[in-house]
């Protein structure tokens, strides 16, 4: 379980940052019309007030968690950054384990900050975004 949350968490990290990385030719969004860019600050923010909502999390509670998700967002930029600037040919299984570990890092960190009930909702809250991610993985070609 706890293995394709990360990988659920890589994939959307990755997937993130390659569509921040695209040109104008943004695919357009569910709802049809164009899809935009959102900054780092801005995806820490619509995280930490989706967590917010979720768990019912106190004001101590979400600044805390935005804080975490600013240095994990931080850290995979990083990663990004010198895994580009390195020159190597792009290891996705090499990235892919980085990612993972960097994810559980932040899992822990904000499951040290939750009380039991949130935590049986974050989890919820988990598993619901795993299933979503294996939809969309299972609509696209090639994906089996």
């Amino acid at each position: 379980m706890k293995k394709l949350f990360l990988i659920t968490v890589l994939f959307l990290g990755v997937f993130s940052l390659a569509q921040a990385q695209r040109g104008t030719g943004q695919r357009p969004s569910q709802s049809g019309g164009e899809r935009q860019r959102m900054d780092p600050a801005e995806r820490v923010e619509r995280q930490t007030q989706r967590l917010k909502e979720t768990l019912s999390l106190t004001d101590e509670q979400t600044v805390k968690v935005k804080a975490i998700f600013t240095k994990y967002s931080e850290k995979q930029r990083e990663a990004f950054e010198k895994a580009r600037a390195s020159g190597e040919e792009f290891d996705p299984e090499k990235m892919r384990s980085q990612m993972q570990a960097t994810m559980a890092s932040q899992d822990n960190e904000i499951k040290a900050l939750l009380t039991a009930e949130q935590k049986v909702k974050y989890e919820a809250h988990i598993k619901e975004r795993q299933e979503r991610m294996q939809n969309f993985r299972g609509e696209r070609p090639g994906n089996n």
